[in-house]
């Protein structure tokens, strides 16, 4: 994890906790990295804010679909939307015929306490849409599809910070074509600190040419940087 920054590709950099657990920043968010594999170019992660409660100090939406994030849920995960900061919830608002939203939690954030909800349906137009609109904040966090069901049917959000444990996938994509091609000419995936751009890196700090007319003999020009 100390290589060169020009290493790698942007946004995959991976560092150690504290407690010797791996993780990676997308987005601001922190995640903790569960198991990563190559083959169908897939990390398993979890939040590591949500590893202990619901109640981090920072308010932080899980974001991979922008147009710059390598990143994407791969399909085995639901979004899940906390409201933080909402008035109590009472009759004739009974929570037990409404499916979709939770009992309330309670927190202490930043010295300030604060009721919260979460929710695994949408609301948007209706009675509990508008109160939830009135919530003072709102973070999205995704959990294991296979959670969901239990949550709507406990309601309790003990079961979320349960599911938020387990985790979730992510398929990953980067230059794919141009990177194994570099790998099976036996050099190193990087990258141009001027440019952004995609460089192979040989076994000898040079920059290798990743073109398959070439993978026989990677084609080198000096550079001086290289990934070990």
């Amino acid at each position: 994890m100390d290589r060169p920054e020009s290493c790698g590709y942007p946004g995959f950099k991976l560092s150690c906790s504290e407690n010797y657990e791996l993780e990676i920043t997308i987005s601001s968010a922190t995640y903790r990295v569960l198991a990563i594999n190559k083959a169908s170019q897939t990390l398993h992660v979890s939040r590591t804010d949500y590893s202990e409660n619901l109640c981090p100090t920072h308010l932080i939406n899980s974001t991979f679909e922008g147009g710059t994030s390598p990143f994407r849920q791969n399909g085995d995960s639901q979004d899940i939307s906390l409201y933080y900061g909402c008035q109590p919830l009472t009759a004739p608002q009974n929570l037990t015929s409404i499916p979709g939203i939770s009992n309330r939690f309670d927190c202490t954030i930043n010295n300030t306490n604060i009721v919260g909800y979460y929710v695994t349906r949408e609301f948007a137009g209706t009675v509990i849409g508008n109160f939830l609109r009135s919530c003072s904040n709102s973070v999205i966090i995704p959990v294991p599809n296979s959670q969901v069901s239990s949550l709507e049917e406990g309601r309790d959000p003990d079961d979320l910070e349960e599911a938020a444990k387990i985790g979730f996938q992510l398929w990953w994509s980067a230059d794919d074509t141009r990177c194994n091609n570099c790998v099976n000419a036996g050099g190193q995936c990087g990258r141009n600190l001027v440019s952004g751009g995609f460089e192979c890196y040989c076994s000898d700090s040079d920059v290798c040419s990743p073109e398959p007319s070439v993978l026989g003999k990677p084609q080198a020009r000096n550079l001086g940087i290289g990934c070990h």
